[in-house]
């Protein structure tokens, strides 16, 4: 059983690698300025999101099988895979814990490559506003027309008229 469960980490590691070589298409589509092509990895995201969710599912099940056949079995909610290491044998938690690691090195990677995808995005917006603002400026900010009446001086004559 703690095969499968290998087995299923290293399926998720696999979808994960996939997902990070697209977050880095999307990249390169984001500063290439090329939105078709990043709609398009938009779609193709949801595919692999669909998938991982599913293999996320098997491998739950998996664990929960795995738990069961133990002979004390643990609760669900405490089934994390540092305590399940504990509870494998010596060859099996080498291979386990060496799936684990590369699926968080995976993960970190991908969170890290969707971090600067979404600072692209903020930028980008930030010069699509800009550049709205640019071409729409509002009656405030215009530079002609009549004076605001906070910035008039007083009318003063040059010339004494008492004098």
């Amino acid at each position: 059983m703690s095969m499968q469960l290998i087995h299923a980490m290293n399926d998720l590691t696999a979808t994960h690698k996939d997902l990070l070589e697209l977050s880095k298409r999307k990249t390169e589509a984001l500063t290439n300025n090329k939105l078709d092509e990043f709609q398009a990895l938009l779609l193709e995201e949801q595919k692999y999101i669909r998938q991982l969710e599913q293999q996320e599912s098997s491998r739950q099940k998996i664990v929960e099988a795995w738990n069961e056949e133990q002979s004390s079995p643990a609760a669900l909610d405490s089934l994390t895979i540092t305590g399940i290491l504990s509870r494998l044998g010596e060859e099996e938690q080498g291979k386990a814990e060496a799936s684990a690691i590369a699926l968080t090195d995976v993960i970190t990677e991908l969170k890290r490559q969707e971090l600067l995808n979404k600072a692209l995005l903020e930028e980008s917006m930030k010069f699509v506003q800009l550049s709205m603002d640019l071409m729409n400026p509002t009656i405030k900010s215009m530079n002609y027309g009549a004076a605001s009446t906070t910035d008039k001086v007083p009318n003063r004559s040059l010339f004494d008229s008492k004098a």
